[in-house]
């Protein structure tokens, strides 16, 4: 609860949290979707070197993106699990595109084909089927779809090791995205436990309080009884002592009225206090005062 209690409102937030989810993560997310979509263009016309080049700035790109997404995370700790569900609408969508991108990104080379061999990349071109490619490749075609056209990066070239390199890159922003969700969701988990527990906490007072009552009324029951007893005790054997057996169990019982009027005195003396102190107890708290203006 003191850690609760040291965090923020969304609203005092929401400003830092935009910037993030406004300028940081989509201004990263659109530079990687740029590099995505040169990497498929060097892969299909195998150009290695600019493809190895391509995936050390993708690389660079994607590290800078999960560095935004630790730092909005840290900042979204600091929001109170009130605000939990307000907090998950915000960052979802920045959140989801974040995701998929690495997920588009890591299909990529997941069923590559065989590089063909140069001579029959030239025959092809010579047939005309070259052009026809172009004209493919101008269309819009999602990275699901292209994936299985694109060949497979021989493993002597540098970009099959830049590329395991963008890939553990990839792999670790998926898991960093993953976590972050996790975040949010375990806020939400934290407050409705919260509220469980207040209210459990409030329902043990109450039965707590009705069972103190009813120990004290017991308690409080016995003593015009006891009080008879003790006046009978002490009463008859003073009579017996006098010397009169008649005066003897005269006083008993004269001992015992009195010891239980007096018990009965006793009983409601007591049963006050105890109703004053249950009271307060059951009383709801005072409102809070507010503090007196003061004059300048």
């Amino acid at each position: 609860m003191a850690e609760e209690a040291n965090k923020l409102t969304l609203r005092r937030l929401e400003a830092p949290i935009h910037k993030f989810i406004k300028v940081a993560l989509p201004t990263d997310l659109e530079r990687l979707q740029k590099h995505h979509s040169n990497i498929l263009k060097y892969q299909q016309s195998q150009q290695w070197e600019r493809l190895h080049q391509e995936h050390i700035n993708a690389s660079r790109t994607v590290q800078q993106l999960r560095a935004n997404v630790r730092e909005m995370e840290k900042l979204c700790t600091r929001v109170r699990a009130e605000d939990a569900a307000a907090l998950e609408a915000l960052v979802r969508p920045v959140r989801d595109r974040a995701s998929a991108a690495a997920r588009d990104f890591l299909l990529l080379n997941s069923n590559p084909v065989p590089a063909p061999p140069p001579a029959a990349q030239t025959s092809s071109c010579a047939s005309g089927s070259c052009g026809a490619d172009d004209e493919v490749g101008e269309e819009p075609v999602s990275g699901r779809q292209i994936q299985l056209h694109l060949p497979e990066i021989p493993a002597e070239q540098s970009a099959a090791e830049s590329w395991d390199n963008l890939e553990e890159d990839l792999k670790e922003l998926s898991g960093l995205v993953t976590e972050f969700s996790l975040l949010v969701h375990s806020q939400q988990e934290k407050i409705d436990s919260i509220e469980d527990n207040v209210n459990t906490a409030a329902a043990n007072v109450e039965e707590g309080t009705r069972s103190l009552g009813k120990a004290v009324g017991y308690k409080l029951a016995v003593l015009p009884v006891a009080g008879a007893l003790l006046g009978g005790v002490l009463g008859g054997p003073l009579g017996l002592l006098a010397g009169f057996k008649a005066a003897g169990v005269a006083a008993a019982v004269g001992g015992g009225a009195l010891g239980f009027a007096g018990g009965n005195l006793v009983q409601k003396h007591r049963r006050a206090q105890v109703d004053l102190q249950m009271k307060r107890l059951t009383a709801p708290p005072p409102p809070d005062e507010p503090e007196p203006s003061k004059d300048k």
